[in-house]
């Protein structure tokens, strides 16, 4: 497999959706991964964005933590996009020895091996760390391996579930409706009810989501890129009740964004209903972008608000831009 297919098949291939899990679930027992945690779910905006140097920028400033190889080699793949194979070389050469012989960074290892100084030198030194990596690797529990044909046996099982719940919500219904009178005269006028149960189970059933798994579900949409599906969920009570609507608005954003739907004044309500959300500098980024492409606003007064963001990814990037050291995109 050529370097660029190899790239291109890990970003599409990876499940971001569990390896944000794995951080979240992580963070709650050890406080140094909340921040990764938060890290991470910037970090998949930026790769889906585009925007690979800023986003590989954001994995660099990581400290050394055991992690999943899987996130090991979202990281690579990322660098691959920013910096190509030269980039790559260097974010592997800086892994332990344990991480880079572990069985599923093996393709990335091949394609590196043009340079064995760079690789051998570090086994040794690397060997003192094995313990300690390898203890995250070796809880297949907390971070299943996860191959494209289990993704899809995954979606697979959930869609099946998902029709025999509604199967039996249809059956419920049916048995449910009044009995009318025994009349052979006109069969076929009283089957046509039948017809109309079904789309009613799909709408049942979508009421009885709560505002909270309708955005976990409206996440886990945005993270597989079905951007129309979590548009679809951002709607209704999970855009107005308190503990859903700050994120499901931002998600909104993001989801709208890539469907072409959201405006400029889209992103200002936002800052204006949220002035305290964790997501701002986030939002300060897209609306630059989106002003800049679309030739609305004043996108480089947006990117001075952002600067003045606290320290993050964002801010460094829109001072550099700024300062002439970058650029947004076509000027």
């Amino acid at each position: 497999m050529k370097f660029s297919a190899l790239v291109q098949s890990e970003l599409e291939t990876i499940n971001t959706t569990q390896i944000a899990d794995w951080l979240t679930k992580k963070s709650q027992t050890e406080r140094e991964y909340k921040r990764l945690s938060e890290d991470f779910k910037a970090i998949v905006i930026m790769q889906e964005a585009g925007f690979y140097e800023q986003a590989d920028t954001r994995f660099s400033q990581w400290k050394n933590k055991g992690i999943p190889a899987e996130l090991q080699r979202y990281r690579l793949a990322i660098a691959g996009k920013a910096g190509g194979k030269r980039l790559v070389k260097k974010r592997f050469s800086m892994l332990p020895a344990a991480v880079q012989n572990h069985p599923q960074l093996k393709p990335w290892k091949k394609q590196l091996q043009s340079n064995p100084w760079m690789l051998g030198g570090l086994l040794v030194a690397g060997l003192a760390v094995l313990g300690l990596f390898q203890l995250d690797f070796s809880q297949p529990e907390e971070v299943p391996v996860v191959t494209n044909q289990e993704n899809v046996e995954q979606k697979l099982a959930a869609l099946e579930k998902e029709v025999e719940q509604l199967k039996e919500k249809n059956e419920q219904l049916t048995e449910q409706a009044p009995v009318k009178s025994k009349d052979t005269t006109k069969p076929k006028e009283t089957a046509k009810p039948k017809e109309t149960a079904k789309p009613k189970a799909t709408t049942d059933a979508k009421k009885t989501l709560s505002p909270e798994e309708t955005l976990k579900q409206a996440i886990a949409a945005t993270q597989e890129k079905d951007y129309k599906s979590a548009n679809r969920l951002l709607t209704g009570t999970v855009l107005t009740d308190d503990a859903t609507k700050g994120m499901a608005r931002f998600y909104q954003l993001i989801a709208g964004g890539k469907l072409g739907e959201t405006k400029q004044t889209d992103y200002v309500a936002y800052r204006e209903d949220f002035p305290d959300s964790g997501y701002m500098s986030d939002v300060l980024w897209m609306q630059a972008v989106y002003e800049q492409k679309n030739k609305v606003g004043d996108y480089k007064a947006t990117l001075e608000e952002l600067a003045k963001q606290p320290d993050n990814e964002w801010s460094y990037a829109a001072q550099a831009i700024l300062d002439g050291k970058s650029t947004l995109g076509e000027e």
